[in-house]
């Protein structure tokens, strides 16, 4: 399975496993028995390392041994507390058993590694460690000894189906942040922790961005409200791009103990060395944090920091008269601490450090003492930018939020505003942030320029002018307005000049193409065909600028080519891609290159995993296959098990091997369903047409709409008040049946025979047909999508024209005289009818109103 597929399967099995226990509550122990897992799996790969096997482990007591392992990997876990040693425990496995392993671990830390794993600043207690859910909440399992052992079986069943030393622990990794995902999903109230992974990562690009150019040995990155570390993690992994990551030293603060927890592992997990992880467990305002350890009294300012605050918390604000944080721009009410927090981060960074806060619209426009901070940060060029999002792209809350960027000692005073808020793709009940929409939003934010209808560059005299009120609306809207309705075009169906021109860069694209759709009476315009898509497909403009971007795309699938198959690749790989799709596409005539990067985007995810694996295990598993495992839930279990439902290429897809190189034999087993198919419709059609006699002769006892084959098998060999017609219809009905199950048997031995050869071929490809394959696997389908983004754009600029035929299609001065006409008639009518005097008279009132 990939890791999407063994995701989805963790998390299916995990919500049935969890029963009555809330999510909010379920994750930790989940989470925890994954972490823990992952701790013995890193045990077991160092001893292995270095030489040695997991039974080395047996009977390991002396000291030096001990401290061997502290000193390299921060703790010990003993033989009989491994993960895979619970495995083999069968029934008497149990909560004592993951109790007292836990207590030996906390015991058995080195000191750099119990700062981490325990409340930060705390004296040390096992019971406010990062176990603290294995450790003292097993209880809420089960109401007995007997309900809880079980629970804990199977959540360790269930975590033991995660593959550890064959794959990369960024499998993990990735099961990881999903169910944080998926938990935060199926319990919005308690969403508050999981910010949106590609919002996360705009933030990360800004930040990195800015820091690429360090010359610093160490570079530091802090969120007060660290939350699981998802931000912490992604600036981490955008600023690696550019610095060594041994050297970016990781601070965060975490009001809720159970989510601080969850920090630390997920952070632990990504190998980040123990002494570069500085995480407390503390109220963020409340307790003013990070201090630097070279001066016990003074504040620890850092290259960067991120927040995603609680919104609209209330604190009290009467406690921090004179807190430093504050003096210089002034107190948040105290139903409203989003500015707090935002003060707090300014506070915290270097002269030439950076911030990236998500925060609610209020903070904008509202009055008071958010307004004295807001004229503070302009007066004081704080404010760089400000980025407005979508709603509904969090789990927790369905309002809009925005993000802004602060810096210290700017000599600008100018502020981008970003109206992002249009820039989303629909799921379900959520607003998901696209790959080009964080695309188009970064390079705004670097840009710095007005792009109409989405950002806009604004001086600090007319942020003045409008009484210090950011609110977005004020300077830039991505709301477009219709265009009106034209009162002589609605009289006359003629269309305005104006409509037209909102296609201008069409009729530029496009010089002749205006003329042979239009026909011109001042500055008024009709149709001259009803084929507005055979014409615009026939213009020599437009197939001109078709095949000039199929050659762009051949281009492209050339370079693409090139560096996913016949060059190494690594992290870095991703944004060469990106940054040679824009120069190609970005002078692309009516296409807007976003579109285009979307579809790389789309295709990225399947490729890197690919790359992924290939780097893990070797090029050679472009030959190899496995089998290919489905999730199918029990009826009886309600649990979802795995099914293996035939064999798969691990990089290469066995359809692509039968398409490119068994298309007859597909051909075969396609004309023979095609005639099992027929065969099936001509038996339906034989049935529905039989006589009331034939038909009563063969239906099931309990569905006349359906015929039962041993009934209609005796119909035949005894017929009973059967005429030759209905006897000879049941003869032909049988032939048809008959004949289906032929075709669909000989179709399945033909598809068990392609099967065969199929895997052969695919374990016997040579060089050169696997590159053609990886070629065919990676790069086509992205090239195929970029070239119908082309399409796309002659399609939506037909459908437009077809809209605006149609917004005028009825002209009101015809409705009009085509009323009278018909009105006319109908009196005429009514002229002719006869009847008593009192419905004559009725007829001539009724002829009066017409």
């Amino acid at each position: 399975m990939t890791k999407q597929e063994l995701a989805a399967k963790i998390w299916a099995t995990a919500n049935v496993l969890r029963k009555n226990i809330k999510a909010s509550e379920y994750k930790d122990y989940i989470l925890g028995f994954m972490f823990y897992k992952y701790l013995s799996d890193r045990e077991i790969e160092f001893i292995e390392d270095e030489g040695g096997t997991k039974e080395d482990l047996q009977g390991m007591t002396a000291t030096d041994d001990f401290n061997y392992f502290r000193d390299n990997l921060g703790y010990f876990i003993a033989y009989d507390d491994l993960f895979s040693s619970w495995q083999t425990l069968g029934q008497k496995l149990g909560a004592q058993t993951v109790t007292a392993a836990i207590e030996r671990f906390y015991q058995s830390l080195s000191e750099k590694s119990a700062r981490v794993f325990y409340v930060y600043n705390q004296d040390v207690d096992r019971h406010s460690g990062v176990f603290n859910a294995l450790d003292a909440g097993l209880s809420k399992l089960g109401e007995n000894i007997g309900s809880r052992d079980k629970a804990i079986r199977d959540i360790i069943g269930l975590v033991a189906q995660i593959p550890t030393r064959s794959q990369s622990y960024d499998v993990l990794g990735y099961i990881y942040e999903y169910l944080i995902q998926q938990f935060s999903s199926e319990a919005k109230k308690d969403g508050a922790f999981y910010t949106p992974h590609e919002l996360t990562s705009l933030m990360a690009r800004i930040i990195a961005e800015r820091l690429k150019d360090r010359c610093s040995k160490y570079i530091q990155v802090y969120d007060p409200c660290v939350g699981t570390a998802g931000l912490l993690l992604n600036i981490g992994k955008e600023i690696g791009k550019y610095h060594d990551k041994h050297y970016i030293k990781y601070y965060g603060q975490e009001l809720i103990t159970e989510t601080s927890n969850l920090a630390k592992m997920n952070l632990f997990m990504k190998k980040i060395p123990v002494e570069n992880l500085i995480l407390r467990n503390a109220d963020t305002l409340d307790e003013d944090w990070p201090i630097d350890p070279e001066n016990a009294c003074g504040p620890l300012s850092v290259d960067a920091v991120t927040a995603n605050p609680p919104y609209s918390a209330h604190w009290n604000p009467e406690l921090h008269t004179s807190d430093e944080r504050f003096r210089q721009y002034g107190l948040a009410p105290s139903t409203k601490a989003d500015l707090a927090f935002l003060l707090h981060c300014l506070y915290h960074i270097k002269p030439d450090g950076i911030m990236a806060i998500v925060l609610p619209h209020g903070v904008l426009f509202r009055g008071g003492a958010e307004e004295e901070i807001r004229k503070n940060l302009i007066e004081n060029h704080n404010i760089e930018t400000i980025i407005g999002l979508p709603s509904n792209l969090f789990f927790s809350t369905g309002i809009p939020v925005i993000v802004m960027i602060l810096s210290k000692n700017r000599a600008a005073s100018d502020v981008l505003f970003i109206d992002a808020s249009q820039s989303f793709q629909k799921d379900k009940t959520q607003n998901v942030l696209q790959a080009s929409d964080v695309q188009r939003i970064y390079d705004a934010v670097i840009a710095r320029r007005d792009i109409p209808h989405f950002a806009r560059l604004v001086t600090k005299e007319q942020i003045v002018a409008e009484g210090y009120n950011l609110n977005i609306p004020r300077y830039i809207s991505a709301t477009r307005e219709e265009a009106p309705y034209d009162l002589y075009a609605l009289m006359t169906g003629e269309i305005a000049g104006d409509e037209l021109e909102s296609f201008a860069d069409c009729w530029q694209q496009f010089p002749q193409l205006r003329s042979k759709l239009f026909t011109a009476d001042g500055s008024y315009s009709r149709f001259r065909t009803e084929d507005i898509a055979g014409v615009v497909h026939a213009d020599e403009d437009v197939a001109a600028l078709q095949s000039d971007f199929q050659t762009q795309c051949q281009g492209f699938h050339t370079y693409l080519t090139h560096t996913l198959i016949d060059s190494p690749t690594d992290e870095r790989t991703h944004d060469e891609i990106a940054g040679t799709l824009f120069q190609t596409f970005r002078q692309s005539p009516l296409v807007d290159v976003y579109d285009i990067y979307q579809a790389f985007s789309d295709h990225w995810t399947a490729i890197e995993a690919d790359l992924t694996r290939i780097h893990e295990e070797g090029r050679e598993i472009c030959r190899q296959i496995e089998p290919d495992i489905v999730l199918k839930k029990n009826a009886k279990t309600k649990r979802f098990e795995e099914v293996m439902v035939g064999m798969r290429g691990k990089v290469i897809p066995l359809g692509l091997i039968k398409q490119t190189y068994f298309p007859e034999d597909l051909a075969k087993i396609e004309e023979l369903l095609r005639k099992a198919d027929e065969a099936a419709a001509n038996s339906q059609d034989i049935f529905e047409n039989l006589s009331e006699d034939a038909k009563e002769a063969i239906v099931k006892d309990d569905d006349d709409t359906k015929y039962e084959l041993k009934k209609l098998k005796a119909a035949i060999k005894s017929p009973v008040d059967l005429n030759a017609d209905d006897l000879a219809a049941l003869r032909k009905l049988l032939h048809e049946i008959d004949a289906e199950k032929a075709y669909k048997k000989k179709a399945k031995t033909a598809d068990a025979a392609l099967e065969k050869k199929t895997e052969a071929k695919a374990q016997a490809l040579t060089d050169t047909e696997v590159h053609d394959m990886l070629e065919k696997t990676w790069v086509t389908p992205v090239t195929d999508a970029i070239d119908n983004v082309m399409q796309r754009v002659i399609d939506d600029f037909i459908h437009a024209l077809k809209d605006l035929e149609q917004k005028y299609a009825d002209p009101l001065s015809e409705l009009d005289k085509q009323e009278q006409e018909e009105s006319a008639k109908l009196k005429a009518l009514m002229s002719e009818l006869t009847g008593s005097d009192t419905d004559v008279k009725a007829l001539q009132l009724l002829m009066e109103e017409l």
